[in-house]
């Protein structure tokens, strides 16, 4: 099993946080297995030039095969995914708000859904996609991507305003701040301020800061398993463990337990093992 983080270059960091590559060969005769993806406050672009993989998606209860490039946006629902025997996930992690000002549109288009990126990009998708099967170098995959979206930035971009630099300050849930002082910051009155959030980031910002605490809440508890939950509850800036656990009931269609025993039984946890 291979996987492994890389830093943007310098241009892209207000766009992007890094880019990560896992790649996982499971043997013939052994299960394939099927791994639980919760909503993430990270939306990403990811690439799949190997094996397809098959998506149950908890909010519509259906089951499809993924196309060979993703976008995935604000999300609001838990996903599973059965990998192929050959697994190679090439991924590109966003600021907040960094997919809004790639692709120009409102995110609020894309919530709780994945989009196919060829129906954007059709051409250029499909020589990314033709370059990353090509090539066994795991460097080089992650240069062409970041080739294409340096590309895709010079062609159109939209421009970062004040909003983009206040979604920071909501992820550490840990310091919370009014959205009065969020909006000053923003130079917005609080109403534009919510339009501005689901414009950019597609979720409110109570909804994208509840997303944030709870993926703190699982990289934590897996990172330190000797923690009790309600210690992970309080670090992660919740008021009690009955706040945790409706955010996982929620997002997770599970209890924090139970979750963290699928967790810890897949071998690929691309949204809760980074540091993003």
């Amino acid at each position: 099993m291979f996987i492994q983080f890389y830093p943007p270059k310098p241009l892209l960091a207000s766009f992007i946080k890094g880019y990560q590559i896992v790649h996982v060969q499971t043997p013939t005769g052994v299960p394939l297995p099927t791994h639980p993806f919760p909503p993430h406050a990270v939306q990403n672009l990811s690439f799949y030039p190997r094996d397809p993989i098959e998506v149950f998606h908890y909010g519509t209860r259906q089951r499809a095969t993924a196309p060979s490039c993703i976008i995935v946006g604000p999300q609001l629902s838990r996903v599973d995914l059965t990998m192929g025997r050959d697994l190679l996930i090439v991924a590109t992690f966003f600021q907040p708000g960094g997919l809004h000002r790639l692709l120009g549109i409102p995110m609020s288009e894309l919530l709780d859904q994945a989009l196919d990126a060829s129906l954007l990009w059709n051409a250029q998708i499909r020589q990314v996609d033709q370059q990353l099967r090509e090539t066994t170098n795991y460097p080089q995959m992650q240069q062409i991507v970041e080739a294409f979206l340096i590309r895709r930035l010079q062609q159109k971009q939209v421009e970062m305003r004040p909003i983009d630099a206040i979604f920071r300050l909501l992820e550490d849930p840990t310091r919370p701040v009014s959205l009065q002082y969020l909006a000053s910051q923003a130079c917005l009155s609080p109403r534009q301020l919510e339009r501005k959030f689901y414009e950019r980031l597609g979720l409110g910002p109570k909804t994208f800061t509840r997303q944030v605490r709870f993926s703190q809440a699982i990289r934590l508890k897996e990172k330190q398993p000797d923690l009790d939950w309600l210690e992970v509850a309080v670090c992660c800036g919740y008021y009690d463990l009955a706040h945790m656990r409706r955010d996982f009931t929620e997002f997770a269609g599970s209890t924090p337990t139970l979750l963290l025993q699928e967790e810890t039984q897949s071998l690929v946890r691309p949204y809760t093992s980074h540091n993003f």
